[in-house]
C-alpha cells in the first residue's frame, strides 16, 4: 500500500517489532503539527501550520495529502525564533523553543475559513434577560449613589 510507505519514509526512528504482526504497520506519525489563526490576513486558500523543526517540505506535502487529503500547490516555510525573557532578580535568561511556521497554499480553488466559536449575542433577548439587565442596571446604580458620601470629597 502507498500509504504505509509513505509513512515509513516519513519515520526518522525505528518502530518497535511485534511477535503477532511481523508486518510494519503504522497507524500515527511521530509529528504533530498544529493549525494556527495567522496573525496576518492571508488569502482564503492559505493554511498557517507550526511544524516541528526535523520536517521539511516533501514530508508535510505528504503528510497532508495522504492523511487528510488536501490538495497541496504550494508550501513556503520559516523558522520562528523563540522568545527570550530575563529574570532581573537571579540574571537568569531562557529562551523557548524555535519552531517552524509553514504556510500552505491549496490547489483547486479550495478555501478556508476559521469558524467563529465566541459570536456575539444576537439583540434577540427574551423578556426575562431584559428584566435581568435592567434590575442589574437598577443595583449598579443604587450602590453607585450609596458610596458617595455626602459633604465629604471622593479622595478621601
Amino acid at each position: 500500500m502507498a500509504t504505509s510507505l509513505v509513512f515509513k519514509q516519513l519515520l526518522k526512528h525505528r518502530l518497535p517489532w511485534h511477535p503477532d504482526s511481523p508486518r510494519l504497520r503504522v497507524f500515527l506519525t511521530p509529528f504533530c503539527i498544529k493549525l494556527v489563526r495567522p496573525g496576518k490576513p492571508q488569502p482564503p486558500d492559505t493554511l498557517q501550520f507550526q511544524i516541528p523543526m526535523e520536517m521539511g517540505k516533501p514530508e508535510l506535502k505528504t503528510y497532508l495529502e495522504e492523511l487528510y487529503n488536501i490538495p497541496v500547490a504550494d508550501i513556503r516555510i520559516r523558522i520562528q525564533m523563540g522568545r527570550r525573557s530575563r529574570n532581573w532578580q537571579n540574571r537568569m535568561y531562557w529562551k523557548s523553543e524555535d519552531h517552524k511556521v509553514a504556510y500552505v497554499v491549496m490547489r483547486d480553488g479550495l478555501t478556508f475559513d476559521f469558524p467563529d466559536l465566541f459570536s456575539k449575542k444576537d439583540d434577540d433577548q427574551t423578556e426575562v434577560e431584559k428584566m435581568e439587565e435592567q434590575l442589574y442596571e437598577k443595583e449598579v446604580a443604587r450602590q453607585r449613589e450609596a458610596t458617595t458620601r455626602g459633604g465629604i470629597n471622593n479622595w478621601f
